[in-house]
């Protein structure tokens, strides 16, 4: 489903029609380490403790582990950044505690998170349901050119 989904919703963010999604997603321009290609990765976008956060859980990440440079397409604009991953479990277990508190129970999928609990889970249950996720900080250096 993502194979359809996504070159839409990247179409879409780099459009003038950004704004009917760049409240919740942004676009990470990730070029690859061994073949120097750029990926272009829609990602939900959320801000945590002031600093803007994605969920990291697909192949691309490889390309940021030990941080890295990178472009976001980030409410229009295409902005140069330093991505970090944070690959300690508690810790971002922690901030996907954060983010459920910020979002409420309903807005889950918002996170990709299939919970199976009704209430807000534990630690180790939100552990569980992360599997090998980890969270990418963004640090926006310069603007770049306006999408459209």
């Amino acid at each position: 489903m993502l194979k359809v989904i996504n070159p839409a919703v990247r179409a879409i963010l780099q459009s003038r029609l950004h704004r009917a999604l760049s409240g919740n997603l942004m676009l990470l321009h990730v070029t690859g380490r061994k073949s120097g290609r750029v990926y272009l990765i829609p990602v939900g976008r959320y801000q945590h403790n002031g600093q803007l956060i994605a969920s990291a859980g697909g192949q691309w990440r490889r390309n940021l582990a030990g941080g890295g440079d990178l472009d976001v397409t980030l409410d229009g604009r295409r902005r140069h950044a330093n991505g970090d991953l944070v690959d300690d479990p508690l810790e971002v277990t922690q901030i996907f505690s954060a983010l459920l508190a910020q979002l409420g129970l309903k807005r889950a999928h918002r996170l990709a998170l299939q919970l199976n609990v009704d209430r807000a889970p534990t630690l180790d249950e939100l552990r569980g349901a992360l599997g090998d996720r980890q969270i990418l900080r963004l640090t926006l250096l310069e603007t770049r050119s306006p999408v459209g």
